[in-house]
């Protein structure tokens, strides 16, 4: 993803990206760890615009990226309630650390652990 400063251009790699995104959802209680991949169907819906990574696949749009996390919630969870604080926190994260609007995150239970 490129974002231009007051500089010039400045490239950010989407492996920088999802590394925020996997440090930001290890910070939210209830949240066990990130699952190894997304469901098939989901994964196909993205285009060679895609990068992935354990659990974080990001999808780069023109002006914005889509992030897809794959997540195990702990039992016990009101998981709306955790999922919400996903998304705001990587959403908040990514857009702080990089300058890159995030247009959705959206977040995919994969598992629950006991």
């Amino acid at each position: 993803m490129e974002v231009t400063g007051e500089h010039g251009k400045i490239r950010i790699a989407n492996d920088v990206i999802m590394l925020i995104a996997q440090e930001a959802v290890g910070e939210v209680k209830g949240i066990v760890s990130l699952s190894g991949g997304l469901p098939v169907g989901i994964t196909e819906m993205f285009s060679k615009k895609t990068s992935s990574k354990k659990g974080v696949k990001i999808q780069n749009q023109e002006t914005q990226v889509v992030i897809n996390l794959a997540v195990v919630v702990e039992y016990g969870v009101i998981i709306p309630e955790v999922i919400r604080l996903v998304q705001e926190k990587v959403k908040r994260s990514i857009e702080a650390m990089t300058d890159i609007e995030v247009g959705r995150v959206n977040v995919f239970v994969q598992d629950i652990r006991i």
